[in-house]
């Protein structure tokens, strides 16, 4: 596994190329929650909006049990926000966690292949010499 060069050289490279994949994942998984995160905000803004107009104009027909009724699809619109955005943090928080352990592990081969490789150049100047 260690003895040939070409093949740490390679192995190397791939573990490099890994790590490189896993910081795009990483970035597009960020932007994709972010993306996420605005629509929903957009929504929600957007069914408020709608909301308080028809609250306001059922206050001005002075129909309060309606208005009290608008009001409270308010509060369960931002109550349903919260609760999203809450669960976008936790997959925010997990995605960074996973990432950082791959990182970490990637990391860790690439550090291996390098002590190999760095071997197995030891190991060939050492042939040449006794050889």
């Amino acid at each position: 596994y260690g003895g040939s060069s070409t093949f740490c050289s390679f192995s190397l490279a791939m573990a490099e190329q890994c790590l490189r994949g896993e910081e795009l994942r990483a970035r597009h998984q960020a932007a994709l929650l972010k993306l996420r995160r605005k629509a929903l905000r957009e929504k929600a803004r957007a069914e408020l909006a709608w909301l308080g107009h028809q609250k306001r104009c059922l206050e001005n027909l002075q129909d309060s049990q309606a208005a009290s009724a608008m009001a409270a699809k308010q509060h369960k619109i931002l109550t349903e926000l919260k609760q999203e955005e809450a669960e976008i943090q936790h997959l925010q928080n997990l995605y960074r966690a996973a990432h950082q352990e791959r990182k970490l592990l990637l990391k860790q081969q690439r550090e291996i292949l390098m002590m190999q490789h760095s071997t197995a150049q030891l190991q060939e100047k050492l042939r040449n010499l006794t050889g």
